[in-house]
């Protein structure tokens, strides 16, 4: 009990200690800086992004009834513009990250620019999306097993049919 309360209070004492170590520091303070604008920034906007579609829902929606159909259709013209915005910067963002890769393995020869690990410098990634492309993939098909899928029509089809499916008339053939 000592030791779990002891190391917990040296934990906290590290990370705030820690914390305001890089904060006072000279050297880290205008990096700190700069990413508690970027961080600050981002969840003002995402903030600001859901207040107001909570407000314009809860003021435009009847559950799926749409009462004012303009309000809704401007808030949608709305969000694909939010949305076109991101998917610019991210497209820019990423051929810039493959330019960069392409530029570090512009010289070599021992390994293909499209080869498997080529945008590792060290712990760092440079493009990720691949990676997450194969994970999501993954794990879409892990959960779609022929059985399950089989399964799951069967019981949505008695659900649906009632007592009109799978009944014993029906399946004597099998015996």
């Amino acid at each position: 009990m000592v030791w779990g309360a002891g190391a917990s209070v040296f934990a906290a004492a590290a990370l705030v200690g820690g914390g305001t170590f890089i904060l006072v520091w000279q050297v880290t303070r205008p990096w700190l800086l700069s990413i508690v604008a970027i961080v600050a920034g981002i969840a003002i906007t995402l903030t600001f992004k859901s207040v107001i579609i909570l407000v314009v829902g809860r003021v435009n929606y009847a559950a799926f009834y749409r009462k004012r159909p303009w309000i809704g259709n401007l808030c949608g013209v709305a969000l694909e513009c939010w949305h076109l915005g991101l998917t610019t910067y991210y497209v820019i963002t990423r051929a810039v990250k493959l330019i960069v890769a392409a530029a570090i393995y512009i010289g070599r020869i021992d390994a293909p620019f499209l080869a498997e690990g080529v945008g590792l410098i060290g712990p760092v990634d440079l493009d990720a999306f691949p990676t997450i492309y194969r994970k999501d993939l993954l794990s879409a098909d892990a959960h779609r097993h022929p059985f399950i899928e089989r399964l799951g029509v069967i019981y949505l089809l008695k659900i649906k049919h009632g007592t009109k499916f799978a009944t014993t008339a029906g399946s004597i053939w099998r015996l």
